[in-house]
């Protein structure tokens, strides 16, 4: 048998360490804040958009324990909130409109998700 040195403090023998991507991170702290956004009433958002919320960030939280899901995640993001943010800002019938917070919300999901589905996946050494 072969013998093995000793093992280093903390770790146990023979595991790897594992180490979460850029987009895994992005993917579990934009699922997250998905959630706190509708269910802390900072933003007075209707039922429907508070349901969007939620089921987007649990999407999230699943999909952010392996690298090719949180990209995915980006990309279902991206392309859910960008047609529902292109779609209210197309309805507005003012030239410069403010924007409404829906509008706000749909262009920080769509933002996230164009960030996680972009971002390198580590840093260079």
């Amino acid at each position: 048998m072969r013998k093995q040195g000793p093992a280093k403090a903390g770790t146990a023998p023979g595991a790897a360490r594992a180490r979460l991507s850029r987009a895994q991170l992005l993917a579990l702290v934009v699922g997250s804040l998905q959630i706190v956004v509708a269910v802390v009433p900072v933003l007075p958002l209707g039922a429907a958009d508070q349901t969007l919320h939620v089921c987007t960030g649990l999407i999230g939280l699943l999909l952010a324990w392996k690298h090719e899901y949180a990209r995915l995640y980006g990309i279902a993001l991206l392309l859910v909130y960008g047609k529902l943010l292109v779609t209210d800002m197309a309805s507005s019938t003012q030239w410069l409109q403010l924007p409404t917070l829906e509008t706000v919300a749909y262009g920080r999901a769509t933002l996230a998700g164009l960030v996680i589905t972009f971002v390198p996946a580590f840093t260079r050494r």
